[in-house]
């Protein structure tokens, strides 16, 4: 803006300020004309010329229903009502009022400007203002206009946000309100089902007063009854003697049957061992034969697998395999002179050892798990020779040690497919494992609770057992206590991880 000087400026100016204070206020003109020229104008006079008002409302404060205020003719139900649903609205409402009116306290002295002279308010738009042409004051006014209207919607967009954090509030109340309401009705509940018991027992027992009688004096009832069980127990002893005589003749007659059949084969193992020496190569054959057969059928239905080896190691040691090659199992036999069948059955084992070859990094994590409790197993034996000291006692060690491995195998199975189902049956948020601990947050949103249990797995005679090492409740009411008495109801057995589960969401979920 251009800036007048001299008095032939300072009459422009004021003939400029007469046409637009003219045409906006028509009644005001000749005092707002002088106020303008002498910057003695207010910020709210200011304003009026260009029809821009301020509007402050005052918060309005939230009472309860006039019937529960005044306390007359109020029923169980209404005081409900104001207990769960009134007071705790009313102490959220009071809480917002505060906030408002502590915001406009605040801004009150803002408002104290608009009778302050637009010349100490903002003395460089005051000197500016009093220069413009009617065009320029035109403009300006339609710019200022639109910065009002500017603001006008920023400050509704700051009150529905206000208002979406106090329905927020309100339905937080709501919800805690509706949780001390079900615990009350909870108890209730529990109460009375104690006092149904407690009829039940007394209704019982007038019942057996009058049918037994009075004091010392029994009824004709109970007397009855009382001789019909004697006559009954007379008749089943009656019936168990018999039985036993029968019994005992039959045996008598298997027994002779027996010593018969005894005498029999006692002459032909006499007759067979008169040729045994000629048929023992035979029989040694055909052990080493059976043992063969024997051998592939474990192959075929257990865990292990028979590894290849050079001819170099082939009489001395065998390597076999478990859980896709990840464990290895090494025998080392001594060195025989005979090449004889009896030499190569009863030959000793000198070294029985385990090799884990895992690769944790690539692996998940319930792979890991399979491996430490086969490894607990590994090294909860000690004398690996001592039990399995022969090439006969083979089979018996690949059965032990597989039947061992399939039942932790199997745990790892359970953990994956929990892993991979549990979140849409068994509300189960998260499931991961470390070393042997499986943790596992559950969350529900019908029971509105949320915790964390921690279980460590181990071994116990051959059987995977798993204990609540640690639990965290998030929300809700969910104690250790309730996770324990599930977890120790649940005997050892096949998917006993599943089945935990499973009760766990059926008793604290469902």
């Amino acid at each position: 803006a251009l800036q007048p000087d001299d008095d032939c400026d300072s009459n422009t100016a004021t003939t400029r300020t007469q046409t637009i204070v003219s045409s906006n206020r028509h009644h005001t003109g000749t005092t707002c004309e002088k106020k303008l020229e002498d910057g003695t104008i207010t910020v709210l006079e200011f304003f009026n010329l260009f029809s821009i008002d301020f509007v402050i409302h005052n918060p309005r404060h939230s009472v309860l229903p006039g019937r529960l205020l005044a306390d007359t003719d109020t029923t169980p139900l209404d005081l409900l009502k104001d207990k769960y649903i009134s007071r705790p609205k009313q102490t959220v409402y009071e809480k917002d009022v505060q906030t408002l009116a502590e915001q406009m306290e605040g801004r009150k002295y803002r408002m104290q400007d608009l009778n302050k002279p637009l010349k100490t308010v903002n003395r460089s738009v005051w000197e500016e203002v009093k220069h413009f042409t009617e065009k320029e004051l035109k403009s300006f006014g339609a710019k200022l206009k639109e910065r009002n209207n500017f603001f006008r919607k920023k400050s509704k967009v700051q009150s529905h946000e206000m208002k979406e954090v106090l329905y927020g509030n309100l339905v937080l109340a709501n919800l805690e309100e509706q949780q001390k309401l079900m615990g009350t009705i909870d108890q209730a509940d529990e109460m009375i089902q104690s006092l149904d018991g407690c009829i039940g027992e007394l209704e019982a027992e007038l019942d057996a007063v009058e049918e037994k009688g009075a004091e010392d004096t029994p009824g004709l009832k109970s007397l009855q009854e009382e001789m019909s069980k004697v006559t009954a127990t007379l008749a089943d002893n009656d019936r168990q003697i018999s039985e036993l005589d029968l019994g005992k003749k039959k045996n008598s007659s298997d027994l002779n049957r027996l010593i018969a059949e005894t005498r029999n084969l006692q002459s032909h193992i006499d007759m067979l061992m008169t040729s045994v020496y000629f048929q023992g190569v035979f029989y040694l054959l055909l052990y080493e034969k059976m043992l063969k057969i024997h051998l592939f059928y474990f192959i075929r239905v257990n865990e292990w697998r028979l590894e290849e080896k050079d001819d170099a190691n082939k009489d001395n040691c065998s390597v076999y395999t478990f859980l896709h090659r990840t464990l290895f199992l090494w025998l080392v036999y001594e060195k025989t002179n005979g090449n004889d069948a009896d030499s190569r059955s009863g030959k000793k084992i000198t070294t029985i050892s385990f090799k884990f070859n895992l690769n944790e990094g690539k692996s998940q994590s319930h792979a890991s798990l399979v491996h430490k409790l086969v490894s607990q197993y590994i090294e909860g034996e000690a004398s690996w020779v001592e039990k399995y000291p022969t090439i006969r006692h083979v089979p018996q060690l690949l059965h032990d040690v597989s039947l061992v491995v399939s039942r932790c195998r199997l745990v790892g199975e359970e953990l994956r497919l929990l892993k991979m189902w549990g979140s849409l049956r068994f509300d189960i948020l998260d499931i991961s494992c470390s070393e042997t601990q499986v943790h596992v947050v559950f969350s529900s949103l019908k029971k509105y609770c949320r915790f964390e249990v921690v279980f460590t797995a181990r071994l116990t005679n051959q059987l995977c057992v798993f204990h609540v090492q640690s639990f965290k409740n998030l929300i809700g009411s969910t104690t250790i206590q309730q996770i324990e008495d599930i977890v120790a109801s649940l005997s050892p057995g096949k998917n006993l991880f599943t089945k935990i589960i499973k009760k766990l969401h059926e008793t604290l979920l469902s």
